[in-house]
């Protein structure tokens, strides 16, 4: 009796190594979407856009990853439906934690970063304030005289991350503001230039065409260190913030559905790796004046949930502020 228990054990552990093998060589078999939440032209869509057929190169089985935009909310949208997908392998996501991690802890919402299948993070990218490269403000100083009643801040939208950062740079220097909403960092930009609106927070990476063209003025740069090609810019710590210096910055992450099996989790992992360190890739990201930051799956895990520690510090002025939205 034992030995017939013994031998029903060992055939449905082989079995199960088996079913398990053989879901892993059958994988992928059809195309892989990969969700961008935001529309055309911005940084997460140009990494998305950059990865996507480096990651088709190297997946074991020859298929198509497919960029799919779905803005709103300040990605929100794209989380939620990442979040309810099937945890196939079929649907990839490329994630701004920052933002989406301040308007989880402020509101009720259908995702939960905590639960996301962390692959990889592919950028890290610093935040930056910056004004009309010809205006009147010349530094950020300027904007604790409040000269207006309230400030007009250029946004992507109120649950944007930038809109966030700004938001609790201006509560914690005691500055009045009001936003004026646009689409994308294009028309947010512009009404900058224009003189729409005093200021703007965006990624410098997202930003520096303008900065460097003189059509806008790097006011703060968010980091540990000043930028060696603007040495004179203040960081959050040289006005008495050093707490908002890294936290939050533009962290590029990609991530599945929950539950995604371990055995697909770790092709997608390594397709991605792969990817990102390709020589191809890498000079396609220098002509498009990128930087890879790559951090593995595990790793990102924990990134995730060391940003979702530090925005309970801001909880606040992030409700305050998201009360204010419609979406």
């Amino acid at each position: 009796m034992v030995l017939k228990r013994n031998v029903v054990t060992v055939l449905v552990t082989f079995l199960l190594l088996v079913g398990g093998s053989t879901a892993t060589a059958a994988y992928p078999d059809k195309t892989i979407e990969f969700v961008v939440g935001y529309k055309p032209g911005g940084g997460y869509s140009d990494w998305a856009q950059a990865l996507a057929p480096f990651i088709e190169k190297h997946l074991p089985r020859k298929t198509n990853v497919v960029v799919r935009h779905m803005d709103g909310a300040g990605s929100a949208i794209a989380a939620n439906y990442m979040q309810k997908a099937r945890p196939d392998g079929y649907t990839i996501g490329i994630y701004n934690v920052a933002g989406l991690a301040a308007t989880q802890l402020a509101r009720k919402v259908q995702y939960d970063l905590s639960k996301v299948t962390w692959l990889a993070r592919v950028s890290y990218d610093d935040t930056v304030a910056v004004v009309n490269g010809k205006g009147p403000y010349k530094s950020m100083l300027d904007f604790k005289k409040q000269t207006k009643p309230e400030y007009v801040v250029s946004t992507k939208g109120l649950a944007a991350t930038n809109t966030i950062t700004g938001a609790v740079t201006f509560a914690k220097m005691g500055v009045k503001w009001k936003p004026l909403n646009h689409a994308g960092t294009g028309e947010s930009v512009l009404a900058v230039i224009r003189g729409d609106a005093d200021i703007t927070w965006g990624s410098f990476e997202s930003l520096q065409q303008y900065i460097s063209s003189g059509d806008l003025k790097l006011v703060l740069y968010y980091d540990s260190e000043r930028h060696k090609e603007f040495p004179t810019v203040p960081i959050p710590a040289d006005l008495g913030m050093a707490e908002l210096n890294e936290s939050m910055n533009s962290h590029r992450l990609i991530g599945a559905p929950p539950g995604l099996a371990a055995d697909v989790r770790t092709v997608l992992e390594t397709a991605i790796r792969k990817a990102v360190e390709d020589p191809e890739f890498a000079n396609a990201v220098k002509k498009m004046k990128r930087t890879p930051a790559y951090l593995d799956g595990k790793q990102s895990t924990e990134l995730v949930q060391n940003v979702l520690q530090s925005y309970q510090t801001y909880a606040d002025t992030v409700k305050a502020l998201l009360s204010q939205d419609k979406q």
